[in-house]
Formats: structure tokens, sequence, C-alpha cells
């Protein structure tokens, strides 16, 4: 099992959203028990449903992780032309 809990000791409590009140560690455990990608991640925690500020965080802890796939982690739709 990859993890990468090791590399955020100082930072598992800080809440990355507000809206859910989502922490890190939170995050990041469903990262290591192979959730990974941030629509699982919104379903289950609620983080980036609401305001979406925190999208960014959690994209970046996912970019640490080995398996991530970029394409597969956007909560928005196809750009539409008006």
């Amino acid at each position: 099992m990859n993890t990468i809990h090791s590399d955020y000791p100082d930072r598992k409590n800080d809440v990355i959203c507000h809206c859910s009140g989502t922490t890190t560690q939170q995050i990041i455990k469903l990262i290591d028990n192979g959730v990974d990608n941030l629509e699982r991640i919104s379903r289950i925690t609620g983080a980036s449903a609401g305001c979406g500020a925190c999208e960014t965080v959690i994209l970046e802890l996912l970019t640490e992780y080995p398996g991530f796939k970029a394409e597969s982690n956007s909560l928005a739709g196809p750009k539409m032309s008006l």
C-alpha cells in the first residue's frame, strides 16, 4: 500500500474544507485506502461540494499519490461554448 501520510505530519488536523469541516487527515486516510479521485472524495466527505475552494488542495494531495490520474480528477463538466 502506498501512503502519503508521512509527508504531512504537521498538517493532519488542518481543516481544508470549511464548508464540510473535512481535514487533511481525513483526505489522506481516504487516499491511503484507495479513494483516488476528487469526485469520490467529495461524495464521501462533502469536500469540494460547496464553494469549491478546497478543490486545489485536495488535488495537490492526490497528485502526490502514485496512482493519481489527472484526467479523472475534476468536478467540472465538459466545457461548453455559447
